[in-house]
């Protein structure tokens, strides 16, 4: 919470405000709660899916199994390295329009080259040399011929490819043979010189390669065909599911819904940004004596002035002299409020101390710039009233008690009588704040809230739970806490008019 206008040395009460998360009993409380109603939402959906899924087409995969031929090359086969690149090559062949098309045209297939393409899956094995093709249909036939398309496809188009690099393997060939003939004959090359010799080699060997090279070359394609098409999941269509997708919509429907219930009831459980003081006093039972918005502008300043004169105003003549800050749970606010209230009452020339009670983690001295030793803890302790006070800057009438030296146990500290010694010996203060750590986890605040005059309850409009604040507000009253009204922080709030000019 930040003010603008107020001089104050703060811009926010300690941490950042994130919702209050649902502890995990009452996450499964909720879930507990509200059981029968998950478990039909999750059968409704369940059934729904399931019905869905047996209206849908069954969907049947062919599969067709090839292997890359090792081109044979001078009776050597080829490595590895040079498999795995091929099958990478093929891969992506397949994957191109092109080959789908081919396939598509050859086969004299009724389905369109772009639906071809979408229902294929490849399934490569680098160390056999062989590639899987899938293709999915809504029949068992056009499921096989589709995959015998693409390996038929496959096989024809490696084959071109062969034949073309094997024509211009023979070209080659061809020229270097005439060219070592032409050598030879027209004497370039001396008969029985080593020149001559090593050209003899040479020809013997174009023209071995020559023969070779002009053997069918269909059985020397880098792709073949592995027997026939078949279809995987020994027949059966892979989809749809209907029970697996039944139970798994059922399964997910069921957590989507119990976390549903769950979010719904922390959201419901927040004390609302609304400016309807009506709800919040019908659950507290006490008068809303100030709405705090977030943020910086004037009606944060307007909001800690009303609450002074309402506090100025209650009814009778005990005014409460010391006011017990108090909240709920943490990152309410209440600090924010403890130091903009005692700047408030400033403002009107009351002399005010300011007393940090949260001996846990306490905060003001750092808001306030002061030191933290000497302070309350000390004053306990026995320490005279006027060491443990510390003036604070652009303030002459507010004076601050830090928290003081670290205490272990807080709660005997603050619930003994030297704590409303304490208090009553401020003499010359006529309003005392105190503020203190959040109730709903520590007793402290209650010890605290029993030996003041009055307490305040501070709630903030997103991190507050209704069901906290009661229990909270029932251990006050079992405490004989005197609560005399609510401050809502983070309040929707209409901005001024420009009456004021």
């Amino acid at each position: 919470m930040a003010d603008s206008t107020l001089n104050v040395h703060i811009v926010t009460d300690g941490a950042t405000y994130t919702p209050a998360a649902m502890d995990l009993a009452d996450h499964f409380r909720t879930i507990a709660a509200n059981w029968w109603r998950i478990l039909l939402i999750s059968t409704i959906v369940g059934a729904g899916v399931y019905g869905w899924s047996t209206s849908q087409d069954p969907t049947y995969v062919g599969m067709q199994l090839i292997n890359l031929t090792p081109e044979v090359d001078q009776g050597q086969g080829i490595d590895q390295a040079t498999i795995e690149i091929r099958l990478s090559e093929k891969k992506f062949l397949l994957e191109t329009y092109e080959l789908a098309l081919k396939a598509v045209n050859d086969s004299k297939l009724t389905v369109s080259a772009a639906e071809l393409r979408s229902g294929l899956t490849i399934v490569q094995n680098p160390l056999s040399g062989n590639i899987l093709i899938k293709s999915s249909a809504n029949t068992r036939q056009l499921a096989m011929a589709q995959a015998g398309a693409y390996g038929a496809a496959l096989e024809r188009s490696s084959i071109e490819a062969a034949q073309i690099d094997n024509d211009r393997k023979i070209k080659d060939a061809e020229t270097g043979i005439a060219f070592l003939k032409n050598a030879l004959s027209n004497g370039v090359l001396p008969a029985g010189s080593p020149a001559a010799d090593e050209a003899t080699k040479a020809l013997e060997a174009q023209e071995a390669s020559l023969v070779f090279l002009r053997l069918p070359t269909g059985k020397y394609g880098v792709v073949r065909l592995i027997g026939t098409p078949v279809l995987d999941n020994s027949g059966e269509p892979v989809a749809p599911k209907p029970i697996r997708d039944g139970i798994l919509a059922f399964l997910v429907a069921f957590v989507v819904a119990a976390e549903s219930f769950v979010v719904t009831r922390a959201l419901s459980d927040r004390v609302s940004k609304a400016t309807d003081v009506e709800a919040i006093t019908a659950l507290t039972g006490l008068p809303v004596l100030a709405l705090v918005p977030r943020g910086r502008g004037p009606e944060v300043v307007e909001a800690f002035r009303t609450l002074r004169t309402n506090l100025m105003f209650l009814e009778g003549n005990n005014r409460p002299r010391t006011i017990a800050i108090l909240s709920p749970n943490p990152a309410a606010g209440k600090s924010f409020c403890a130091i903009h209230l005692a700047e408030s009452a400033v403002g009107v020339d009351a002399h005010v101390v300011l007393v940090d009670a949260d001996l846990r983690r306490p905060v003001l001295h750092q808001r306030l710039r002061t030191d933290r030793e000497p302070g309350l803890a000390d004053a306990l302790r026995g320490m005279p009233l006027s060491q443990t006070l510390h003036r604070v800057d652009g303030h002459s009438n507010l004076k601050l008690m830090p928290s003081g030296a670290p205490v272990t146990d807080t709660v005997a500290a603050l619930g003994g009588r030297a704590f409303r010694g304490v208090l009553d010996s401020l003499e010359t203060a006529e309003l005392i704040i105190v503020d203190t750590p959040p109730g709903a986890g520590y007793a402290d605040a209650l010890a605290v809230a029993a030996h003041c005059d009055a307490a305040l309850l501070v709630l903030d409009a997103e991190t507050t739970r209704k069901r906290t604040t009661k229990q909270f507000i029932a251990a006050l009253d079992r405490t004989g806490a005197s609560l005399i009204g609510v401050v809502l922080n983070g309040a929707t709030v209409n901005k001024r008019d420009t009456y004021e000019r």
